[in-house]
């Protein structure tokens, strides 16, 4: 970092240091909101007209050679968007899209949207990689033995079995709708992709696509893809 850039991070930190951090980000959002919409933008203009590959809601995630598209600004996200609007591509200029426990941060008809737009966008024979919490695997545990609900991985403590599925349901108000594979099937379905199927973790019927899913969430998530 030369000096300029050194002197401005200690500006930084004085201000912080004196109207407080929230204050601080109040203030300096909007002109980084700015700020990524219009590099959003630019690269944006500067993507091959075709063979895409989206990574969707990557979060902390990203991955080389996908489009990474997140909602919330970061150092690797190259397209800031919100994606219960239009995604912006054009029809058909995508190869593939991987979505890895994004949907049920949207509500239902704003997933069906999600789908959709996916499916304009995807060229015949592109495929849709889609993974969420199995609501399945939760209720039939939940009217069995109980085990899978108190599994290791699990990041926080459930007192109940219900609790457990409250977390899974809400998420602390972060999750608004949640499938099984016949739900979600039929939401694919319904967005216009002629093949649906159910898919193990790692393994899918695109080379691009084999092996990129989270470890540590193949306990407790259900994979399928979609093919336009």
């Amino acid at each position: 970092m030369n000096k300029n850039g050194n002197a401005f991070q200690r500006l930084k930190r004085a201000v912080v240091g004196i109207i407080g951090r929230e204050r601080a980000n109040q203030i300096t959002n909007p002109y980084y909101d700015r700020q990524a919409r219009r590099e959003t933008q630019e690269f944006l203009a500067s993507l091959p007209k075709g063979d895409l590959f989206l990574n969707l809601g990557c979060g902390t995630r990203p991955m080389k050679g996908w489009v990474n598209i997140d909602r919330a600004r970061g150092p690797e996200v190259q397209v800031v968007w919100d994606l219960a609007d239009k995604l912006p591509f054009a029809d058909s200029t995508c190869a593939g899209i991987f979505s890895e426990h994004v949907i049920e941060h949207l509500t239902r008809d704003a997933a069906a949207e999600l789908l959709s737009e996916c499916c304009r966008v995807l060229r015949p024979g592109g495929v849709l990689r889609i993974s969420t919490p199995d609501a399945e695997r939760f209720l039939l545990s939940y009217a069995g033995d109980g085990e899978f609900l108190k599994h290791p991985n699990f990041g926080a403590p459930a007192e109940s079995r219900l609790d457990r599925i409250n977390q899974m349901m809400r998420e602390y108000g972060q999750h608004l709708w949640v499938y099984d594979a016949e739900s979600l099937t039929r939401l694919l379905r319904a967005a216009g992709f002629g093949s649906v199927t159910r898919q193990e973790f790692g393994k899918s019927v695109h080379p691009r696509m084999q092996d990129i899913d989270t470890p540590e969430r193949e306990f407790e998530s259900l994979y399928l893809e979609g093919i336009k």
